[in-house]
């Protein structure tokens, strides 16, 4: 046993894994995970974008919604976008190297109406949001029993 030992030893087996050389093996791969990510991604990019209001409930008789509707976005960095509804082909308002913006208008819809800001040098959808529109299908309907009924 003792041989087989001596042996591994003067090839080099405990060298590698010694205390001392595990240790920097596990600091080195440590410090590697750990810039691994910083390289990956160069920044964040989110860009966050609301619909105020987001929600339309049309009462009953009722088949177009009217409403005035702000769409905020925020980014983390510097982005130069346009705020298309989806679907047409002409931009609402345009961003050049900001980090929000702000678009007001009226809107006049009988179904959802989704909002895309899209960056201007890629072409490429960056933030999504809808405005929904639903009907109030309130439907009277025959009571299963008597309201006298107990049972």
């Amino acid at each position: 046993m003792i041989k087989e030992a001596r042996r591994l030893f003067l090839s080099g087996a405990f060298i590698i894994f010694s205390p001392h050389r595990l240790g920097c093996f596990i600091v080195a791969g440590v410090v590697l995970w750990a810039t691994i990510p910083a390289y990956a991604a160069p920044e964040d990019s989110t860009v966050k974008l609301t619909v105020q209001p987001n929600l339309c409930v049309l009462g009953e008789g009722e088949n177009v919604c009217r409403d005035r509707v702000r769409v905020n976005w925020r980014a983390d960095h510097n982005r130069s976008l346009c705020l298309y509804e989806q679907g047409e082909p002409d931009p609402l308002d345009c961003w050049q190297q900001s980090r929000s913006g702000s678009h007001t208008s009226m809107l006049e819809t009988e179904s959802d109406v989704q909002f895309q800001l899209i960056e201007l040098s890629g072409q490429q959808v960056v933030a999504s949001s809808a405005f929904e529109v639903i009907a109030d299908a309130k439907r009277y309907r025959r009571r299963r029993r008597n309201p006298w009924s107990f049972f």
